[in-house]
């Protein structure tokens, strides 16, 4: 039973950090300062001063890297490959 549980809580935890990790950058700021939030107004957090700071910092990352977003990006021209098809054996 306690193997069971200790297995439970391991791939909680897992699935909950792969989960952030893939979120979008500013879905993630949000989410902490919401959570931020409850826990200063429930007493278990101080205001943070440097909360800006680390606001800033987050929200330029994201799960592919460092960027800012994909959809700045201009998307390369389309390819298109033309074979000719063997009539001789139909």
């Amino acid at each position: 039973m306690l193997d069971e549980l200790m297995v439970y809580g391991v791939v909680a935890c897992a699935t909950t950090y792969a989960t952030w990790r893939l979120m979008p950058g500013a879905l993630r700021v949000a989410l902490a300062e919401r959570c931020s939030g409850l826990a200063q107004r429930i007493g278990l957090a101080e205001a943070d001063p440097e909360a800006t700071r680390r606001r800033a910092n987050a929200s330029g990352s994201s799960a592919c890297g460092g960027c800012s977003g994909c959809a700045n990006k201009q998307m390369p021209p389309s390819v298109v490959i033309v074979s000719k098809a063997n009539t001789k054996n139909r």
